[in-house]
């Protein structure tokens, strides 16, 4: 395809010029040899890397100031036409029902007043300055970030609640309050009810939200939890590109090259084909937009030691399995609906979700109150091999897709582009570029470790989680809570039709991989898969 500039021209590079991978490279009018665009790379790189190293020089704590993936989430990530809200992390946590709920109070003194020592957690972003700022109200009062509504239904009515305030405004209308609260929802009907903690992605990242919050967490005999993350060597997400691999050292050559492909990718996600017009990526195009009308489907628990089964008797990781049990399920969802794309394109059918990655960082930096919240993540893009008929296939296509994202500096160099490059680049061509990565995928999917056991939230049991994002795309949030993987889906109501069966198919999806596997299937797991 031919997409003409004012002096630049776009070119998609035969299949066999780039080893079977549609491949659209931004080249000269005059020039398109293959040297080029390798300059182009290596001179992006070469930019990033000074950049970067000036803007890594200490500053004293005072002045500690915002990175532009920060601040880009604060201003907001689209354009404004494409309708997308403010970027929430509504991480819920359920209780029994409304007398095993803490109280207001509880929850202000035992909660909030604790996270208030966070820097970024007691003050109020200031976006032009790249800083964070007082707030004007002075001393912020722990009661000033608890909210309570009630409810009267069963848990059920709960989840579609919660979704319906996943949008509510934390960066404007509140008075300058701090970009986040906790939302009590009392159920004084039936059902359980729960505490929702919303927090404004400006502030930090799931890996440093779920290092601050666990320290307010204790067992059920008062003990300190299980942390979920692994601090040696520093920490980093389930999806993450760090941590030391053992292997073959590559040369200066092969790191060269590695760093210049990795950097083309990053540079060109954004013009690449858009996925399949699945009936489960139809909505997502050049002119899409958030409609405002979001519904979730909530998945049935499954044990994770179940699916680390599955994972040991694969060879892979649990990502790898869960990725696979969701790709299954969106193969199986467009087969009920007789979808024509997936009869007539089979395995080659493109679905990519892009996947957040955490980067490592030091425990002595998640112990500073100062530091420890930050955005030190991005997203990658991932085939998830929705149009195999065989869920084996599918899981050696998505493994080989996992272990080629952490083997190539992919994640790092886009990091780097959003920090260091992107600050120079006016914020509606950022916002455009944001979007016509995301437009052009079908999903994001993300895991997160939650606490390995049961633990108390303001002296009151949790019994469950789950993790609500509001996103552009279709999203889909997985956690894990005291040996059981929670998870939902939440889309766009117009999106998906008979969207109820998701659930069950996300189980039968490891049902069916337990069985090719020869692992045993926990009872109450296959009794969710059948009903």
């Amino acid at each position: 395809s031919k997409f003409k500039k004012t002096n630049l021209q776009l070119y998609e590079l035969p299949k066999s010029k780039c080893m079977n991978r549609a491949s659209i490279m931004l080249i000269n009018q005059d020039q398109q040899s293959f040297v080029v665009i390798g300059t182009v790379a290596f001179l992006a790189i070469s930019t990033a890397f000074f950049l970067f190293a000036l803007r890594k020089r200490k500053r004293p704590k005072k002045e500690r100031r915002l990175s532009y993936t920060s601040v880009g989430l604060g201003i907001g990530g689209f354009p404004p036409n494409s309708n997308v809200k403010e970027p929430i992390i509504n991480t819920a946590v359920y209780f029994e029902s409304n007398r095993s709920a803490p109280s207001s109070k509880d929850v202000a003194e035992m909660i909030v007043r604790p996270l208030l020592d966070y820097e970024r957690l007691s003050t109020v972003p200031d976006l032009d300055r790249c800083i964070c700022r007082p707030s004007n109200h002075g001393t912020v009062e722990p009661a000033d970030l608890v909210r309570e509504l009630r409810i009267n239904g069963n848990e059920e009515l709960l989840n579609l609640f919660i979704v319906d305030h996943c949008q509510d405004a934390l960066g404007s209308g509140r008075g300058d309050l701090p970009w986040w609260e906790i939302l009590i929802i009392r159920n004084v009907g039936s059902g359980p009810s729960a505490c929702v903690l919303r927090v404004h992605h400006v502030i930090g990242d799931g890996l440093a939200l779920v290092a601050a919050f666990e320290k307010l967490l204790t067992t059920e005999d008062g003990k300190p939890i299980r942390s979920p993350l692994s601090f040696k060597g520093g920490a980093s997400s389930s999806n993450g590109s760090g941590g030391k691999k053992k292997g073959k050292k590559k040369g200066i050559l092969s790191t060269a090259w590695s760093l210049i492909e990795s950097t083309g990718h990053c540079l060109t996600l954004s013009a690449t084909k858009y996925d399949d017009d699945t009936v489960f990526s139809r909505m997502n195009h050049s002119k899409m937009k958030h409609s405002g009308k979001r519904e979730a489907v909530i998945f049935p628990t499954v044990p994770l030691d179940f699916v680390k089964q599955l994972k040991s008797k694969a060879g892979v990781t649990v990502n790898d399995v869960l990725m696979t049990a969701v790709g299954q399920a969106i193969h199986n969802y467009c087969k009920s609906q007789n979808d024509e794309v997936l009869a007539k394109k089979g395995a080659s059918v493109q679905c990519r979700g892009l996947l957040p990655v955490g980067f490592p960082r030091s425990q002595d930096e998640l112990n500073d109150k100062f530091t420890a919240l930050r955005n030190m993540w991005c997203m990658v893009s991932c085939d998830m091999g929705v149009g195999h008929t065989d869920i084996i296939d599918r899981l050696r296509h998505v493994h080989a897709k996992t272990t080629e994202m952490k083997e190539k500096p992919r994640a790092y160099m886009q990091l780097q582009i959003q920090n260091n490059v992107a600050p120079y680049i006016p914020t509606s061509i950022g916002q455009k570029t944001v979007f016509d990565t995301f437009s052009r995928h079908s999903l994001v999917l993300t895991n997160v470790p939650g606490p390995v056991d049961s633990v108390l939230f303001a002296g009151k049991r949790v019994k469950g989680v789950q993790l609500f994002f509001d996103n552009l795309l279709t999203q889909v949030d997985l956690i894990s809570y005291a040996g059981q993987i929670y998870g939902n889906i939440i889309f766009d109501a117009d999106q998906l039709p008979n969207s109820a069966m998701f659930g069950r198919l996300y189980v039968e999806a490891l049902v069916e991989l337990a069985k090719r596997l020869d692992v045993d299937v926990p009872i109450d797991v296959a009794t969710k898969a059948a009903s």
